[in-house]
Parts: structure tokens; C-alpha cells; sequence
């Protein structure tokens, strides 16, 4: 549908007030999210009264019961700047329809009926205290409004549900200050910006809260993307936060000791996001009467007493890390500093192979000790390390690395030759910028299944746009991009060889694929399969030394085809001699 001058100015608008009023958040990295409601006391699952298909007027006996304690969100502010968290998202009202504030909207509110408390007055009251950002939370999607699973059939009840969506917003933006963040959610069961309205009321927001951020949860894609429970970015140069829980549940469940992810494990979540440019908004499920479980507190103390001596590799404007890849740490980066964060504490030497990129200085973190280095064609070694981890909070130690030029990483997957004088097998698939770096073609109708789709280069006007593959295993995400619809979306990327021999394609997929190595059919897999690992589809293709262009056609499948994996190999037969790489074409 064609946009009208409103919606084009509204686009323009945060399109060029967007750097101002992201700034703060890109500097903030960790934040707290907070599902807190009256799943609560179920204790099952934020979900169960869609689950359990529990009726509305059973559901709403809960309502009275719920007696939280006082000053829990205090609590929660308290906490979250123990942890180093620079902002927190509430749930103001979950897809239950319960509202946690105050409202003229409808009398099924927090203050009417069980806590008779503004719970979002508490805590937006509790994170200024403590020098918190303040974000809300909304879902769209509402089970206890009666037009709620109408709306999508019924024009009249669309009209009603939209009226009560956006006073229940305006109510939010206009009683409480200043608010940095709207959080939507799950915006079904329409499923178009102009079924819910959603240019109108999200200017009517900016117009009354002009720095606020929203995220891409209304149907339209606005400040930042949401991956979530999966920590990857599908759009270069957009921001992006990956909201996680702590234990499988965003609402309050009670779970076993090992479902918890560990101090650990919450640190490699941050790494994560830093390296690739976003934010991690890590979820807590407070118990019904507002305590936060033990476990997270544990963890998040941990993790804040971290932070106080490495901080400086976590916050502020980071940069995209480089896929370098070792057995005992891996990278983020700021401008020139490489942060090399070692789990697996290797002793007094830490040697890092197959780099291409020269070093200047290498110092641990955070004394800033420099420590001797030793670089040998494509072997680093840095030598000076004390014989045990110097970091007791979580065995995640920080070394910073300055490289004269820029550092790259060129591994073959079968055997190569190394200074020895005897050839060293490498287990991995190789993998490097030529299965990071790709390009996604504009949305196609599907004619049939994948087999019937065209090759479609990249001289082909498809509408292309750069898409980055993350993760060892090169996947290529394409539903974070495309959500729930259903077509053939073109993936394409250049490389090339150094010399004339036999390379193997490994193809995981779960949406049907066909691969093109320069414009002629590889490998076609219609039907839909589950991916599992990379290599579930191999295929072997000789290649002339120079440029060549490899194009997939996906399936999205309404949304059940998710994305690609996709590595090159060596095959078997060429494994006993050294194999030259193929290498990313430059633009």
C-alpha cells in the first residue's frame, strides 16, 4: 500500500531524529526487563491463560487475590544498578489485559482490584531513584478485551479495540513524565500498520514524548529491532536488542537449578550483543509479591561486580566485532581496541592462529599490564600471562589488543601446511567473510515450490539490500527480516578463488532452497526440513581460479522457513595437499 504525505512525513521524522534520541541507549548496552502480572501467581507461564484455555471470568478471580509487597520495584531499581543495567522495561499490561497503572480505560487495573496500588507509578518512581531509564512495556494483543479476538474479522470491534489500544497508550505517555522506551508487543491478530492504526498513534506518542524510543513490535519497523531469545542483528547498521530470560520463562516459573543461565553465561550474552553492536535486555519474572528469585540476584550481583572492572569493553559505542575465532575466548571491539574475552584461561601463553593482521600492543585488562607477543607469518602468540585467571568472579578475563592492520582470519576446513614441518588437520568447517557478507533480495510470490524459481543475480533489479550471517556456522537469518510471510527471498554473494580446484557446499536450511554457483543449479531441496546443523545438504563444485557469484532462493513458507546455513568446505579427495581458500570478492 502506497503511504500518504502524513505517513511520509511521520517516516522522515524519525528517520532524522533518530541518532539524537538512540544515543543514550547505544551507550547503555544492559538493561532489565521485568514480566510481572497476574500469570504471576499461577507461577506456569505468562502464556497459561492461552495454554491452558483458562475462561475470562475464571481468570479474572485472580485479580483480587493479588497482594504484592510494597516497595518490590525498589528492589528491582536496586538490582539492576548492582548489575551495571542502565535502563528497565516493565510490562505495563501483558497479553492477559490485566493493566498494572491507574487507568480511566477500564476498571481491570492494579489500581481498582487486588494490589489497589499504581504499580507503574512505583516503578517508574523506584528507577529514578536510582538513575534508571524508564520503558514500558505494551502488548498489543489483549485476551480479555471483548473485541480483542474479533477485531481481524469485525470492522466495528476493530474500530472499538483500536480506541481502547490507543487511550490505554496515551494514558501511558502522558502520566508519568518522561518515558525513554515503548516496548510493544506481539501485535496480532491484525497484521498491518494500518489495521492497528499504527502511524496515528505512534506519532500521537512522539508528539508527547518527542526523545522517546519504540521498538519494531507495532508493524512498523521504528527505532530498533527485537530479536528474541536468540542474539543476532538481520539488518546491518540497525540497531537491535535481544531480549532474553533468565530461565526459559519470561513470567515468574519455578525452575530447576540448571535452566538458570549462569553468571558465565550471561556475561557471553553481553559479549555477544557488544560484538555485534546491540543491547541485551535480560528478563527477571519477579515471584507474585514482587521479590526477584534468588537465582537472578545471585547471578546479576556477579555479573555487576564484572562490569565494575571491565565495563570499558561493554559500554558506550562499540563496534562490530571481527569473526575471529579461537578455543579459548572470543572478540568484541571498540575503534581500534580488539577485546579478546578469554574463558578458558590458557595459561601463561595464549596463542591465536591463521591472523592476518599485524599487532601493535597487547595488554591485560585491568591494569593494563603489557605483555610480549611473538607474530610468526599467521601465528600470534602472547606471552607474560599469569599461570591462572585473574579474574575470580567468573573466569571471564579481558586482554586488549591494538593491530596495525586490521586483523582477518583464513582457516581451510581440511588439512594445510603450517611452518612444521608436517601437515596439521583442522576439524572446523572454514569459515569467514565470504558466508558473512550477503545480499537479500526484495520479497517474491512463490510460482509453485522453489524448484520453479529463476536465478536472480545481483546485476538482477530485485530490490537488494546487505544482510550479515552470524554465528560459527554462518547462518543467515531471514525471518527476523521478513516475520510471517510467505514467498521466495534471493540471497546472493561474490567470492573468489586463488587457483583452479574442488570446493564443497554445506546447505542447512529449513524454508525449501535452490543454490546457484554462477547462474546454473547446484543443489534444489523443496520441501521444508529442519536444519539441525550446517552440512545437511552437501555438494561438491569445481571452480576456475577468479570471481564467482553464488545465489540461494529460500522459501519462507509463511514464516515456518527461518533461514539458512551455509559454509564451505574441502572435499575429501582434496584434503591430503594444501588447498588455497576462496576468499570474500571486495566491493
Amino acid at each position: 500500500m502506497a503511504l500518504g504525505k502524513a505517513e511520509q512525513d511521520y517516516l522522515r521524522m524519525c528517520e532524522a531524529t533518530r541518532p539524537r534520541r538512540m544515543k543514550w541507549w547505544m551507550d547503555a548496552r544492559f538493561g532489565m526487563f521485568i514480566h510481572w502480572g497476574l500469570y504471576s501467581q499461577i507461577g506456569r507461564n505468562e502464556w497459561a491463560m492461552n495454554f491452558e484455555r483458562i475462561p475470562v471470568t475464571e481468570y479474572e478471580k485472580l485479580a483480587p487475590t493479588w497482594k504484592p509487597k510494597p516497595r518490590a520495584a525498589r528492589e528491582w531499581a536496586a538490582l539492576a544498578k548492582a548489575a551495571g543495567m542502565k535502563y528497565m522495561v516493565l510490562t505495563t499490561k501483558h497479553h492477559e489485559g490485566f493493566l498494572l497503572w491507574d487507568s480511566k480505560m477500564s476498571d481491570y487495573n492494579a489500581a481498582r482490584i487486588g494490589p489497589e496500588r499504581d504499580l507503574v507509578r512505583e516503578y517508574v518512581d523506584a528507577a529514578r531513584e536510582f538513575g534508571l531509564r524508564v520503558g514500558f512495556y505494551y502488548s498489543l494483543m489483549d485476551w480479555h478485551h471483548p473485541d480483542g479476538a474479533t477485531c481481524a474479522q469485525d470492522e466495528a470491534a476493530r474500530k472499538r479495540f483500536i480506541a481502547y489500544t490507543q487511550g490505554c497508550v496515551r494514558e501511558l505517555m502522558s502520566n508519568y513524565g518522561k518515558i525513554d522506551i515503548l516496548w510493544y508487543d506481539v501485535s496480532w491478530p491484525l497484521t498491518s500498520p494500518e489495521a492497528w492504526d499504527s502511524y496515528r498513534m505512534n506519532a500521537m506518542v512522539r508528539k508527547l514524548q518527542p526523545q522517546i524510543i519504540i521498538n519494531d513490535r507495532s508493524q512498523l519497523p521504528e527505532d530498533l529491532g527485537t530479536p528474541e531469545e536468540h542474539i543476532r542483528a538481520a539488518f546491518p547498521g540497525r540497531s537491535w536488542e535481544a531480549c532474553m530470560t533468565f530461565n526459559g520463562s519470561w513470567g515468574w516459573q519455578k525452575a530447576p537449578p540448571e535452566d538458570w543461565h549462569s553468571t558465565r553465561a550471561v556475561l557471553e550474552m553481553l559479549r555477544k550483543c557488544t560484538a555485534g553492536q546491540g543491547n541485551l535486555l535480560l528478563n527477571i519474572g519477579p515471584l507474585p509479591d514482587g521479590s526477584v528469585p534468588p537465582e537472578a540476584t545471585e547471578r546479576l550481583t556477579a555479573v555487576g561486580r564484572w562490569l565494575k572492572t571491565y565495563g570499558d569493553a561493554v559500554y558506550g559505542q562499540v563496534d562490530r566485532a571481527p569473526d575471529l575465532v579461537s578455543a579459548v575466548g572470543k572478540w568484541s571491539r571498540r575503534g581500534d581496541n580488539y577485546y579478546f574475552w578469554c574463558t578458558r584461561w590458557p595459561g601463561r601463553e595464549l596463542a591465536i592462529g591463521a591472523l592476518t593482521g599485524k599487532l601493535a600492543s597487547a595488554r591485560l585488562l585491568p591494569n593494563g599490564q603489557q605483555l610480549p607477543f611473538e607474530q610468526v607469518k599467521d601465528r600470534l602468540v602472547i606471552r607474560g600471562l599469569p599461570e591462572q585467571c585473574p579474574d575470580t568472579i567468573a573466569g571471564v578475563a579481558l586482554l586488549e589488543l591494538k593491530f596495525k592492520t586490521p586483523p582477518e582470519q583464513m582457516f581451510s576446513a581440511g588439512c594445510v601446511s603450517t611452518a612444521a614441518p608436517k601437515t596439521v588437520s583442522l576439524s572446523g568447517k572454514w569459515f569467514s567473510k565470504a558466508q558473512a557478507n550477503w545480499w537479500a533480495s526484495k520479497l517474491y510470490p512463490r510460482k509453485g515450490d522453489v524448484s520453479k524459481a529463476p536465478c536472480r543475480g545481483l546485476s538482477s533489479p530485485a530490490g537488494w539490500q546487505p544482510i550479515h550471517g552470524s554465528s560459527p556456522e554462518g547462518f543467515i537469518d531471514l525471518h527476523d527480516r521478513w516475520g510471517e510471510v510467505d514467498g521466495i527471498v534471493y540471497l546472493a554473494s561474490r567470492f573468489r578463488t586463488e587457483k583452479t580446484g574442488r570446493w564443497t557446499m554445506h546447505v542447512g536450511h529449513d524454508g525449501g532452497v535452490q543454490v546457484f554457483v554462477d547462474g546454473k543449479r547446484a543443489l534444489c531441496v523443496p520441501e521444508r526440513v529442519n536444519p539441525a546443523i550446517p552440512g545437511r545438504s552437501q555438494v561438491d563444485v569445481a571452480l576456475s581460479k577468479g570471481v564467482h557469484e553464488i545465489v540461494i532462493a529460500f522459501d519462507t513458507d509463511g514464516g515456518q522457513g527461518w533461514g539458512v546455513f551455509f559454509t564451505w568446505g574441502i572435499p575429501k579427495s582434496a584434503r591430503k595437499t594444501m588447498t588455497t581458500p576462496i576468499f570474500p570478492e571486495r566491493e
